[in-house]
């Protein structure tokens, strides 16, 4: 798809951090916008941004977890803005800790966010794509999503899970004219550490918050522009940050070896 000009976008977690970065640079290419998130008011702030690019846009406030809600979100698309072009499931949670330490709770719930919300988004808007005979949809894994970091053991499931489920969707939409992209990002300095979960959920939202963070982790720009020229190349998977490519090169070179890493985060722990 490389001609975006006019295209509908749909981004969810599009109040901060990837989602806000991908919305604006989907709409610096030509696209209108509908910005996705759980807090309406941070969607809206981004459709501001959005008009201040020339682009037209709407806000919408939706938990990924609610299939009704984007089902009734595709609808207003279809009939609004004439069906949905690019599906951008960015919106996600983390955790950090043992998995031991984990509750059932916060693994429904990171489970709910981070796997039903892509399912659900996918479901959702395929339909019109499919009927247009033409689309992208990008889903947002992580680099935890090539190789299962310990102590991330939660997160790197949902996020294999959204790997697995791309592949596969892409391999089945091949002749459609619809494009399937899986993102795998590394260190991004997003506010998705603030709402971490997890028995070392508050150490990683301090590291978030901390001056450091800006220093040790990526602009949220860098997976945007790379989001975009996947759409136009479409292009199966995307990585993003040396520390993703890292750990895409140890899951070819060293299968398997998570142990090594596990001796050295249980050091960084104690």
């Amino acid at each position: 798809m490389r001609n975006l000009v006019g295209r509908v976008a749909v981004v969810t977690g599009a109040g901060s951090g990837i989602g806000r970065s991908t919305a604006l640079a989907l709409a610096e290419a030509g696209c209108n916008i509908v910005a996705v998130d759980i807090d309406e008011g941070a969607a809206r702030s981004t459709v501001g941004e959005v008009g201040r690019v020339g682009r037209i846009g709407a806000s919408y406030g939706l938990d990924v977890r609610d299939r009704g809600g984007f089902l009734s979100l595709a609808e207003s698309v279809a009939t609004e803005w004439g069906g949905c072009s690019i599906l951008v499931n960015n919106a996600g949670v983390t955790s950090a800790g043992s998995f031991i330490e984990e509750s059932d709770r916060d693994l429904e719930w990171i489970f709910d966010i981070n796997v039903w919300g892509v399912v659900n988004g996918v479901r959702a808007f395929l339909p019109q794509m499919l009927a247009a005979g033409e689309g992208h949809i990008v889903n947002l894994s992580s680099m935890v999503g090539l190789l299962g970091l310990p102590h991330n053991t939660s997160y790197a499931a949902t996020k294999g899970a959204v790997r697995s489920l791309t592949e596969s969707l892409r391999g089945e939409l091949v002749t459609s004219g619809v494009g399937v992209t899986a993102v795998f990002p590394g260190s991004i300095h997003t506010n998705i550490t603030a709402g971490a979960r997890g028995s070392q959920g508050a150490r990683l939202a301090k590291l978030g918050n901390s001056a450091l963070a800006p220093m040790v982790m990526r602009s949220p720009d860098s997976v945007a522009r790379a989001i975009v020229r996947s759409i136009r190349k479409n292009r199966a998977r995307v990585v993003v940050g040396p520390d993703a490519h890292l750990v895409s090169a140890l899951t070819r070179v060293l299968p398997g070896r998570s142990g090594l890493i596990g001796r050295l985060t249980n050091r960084l722990i104690e």
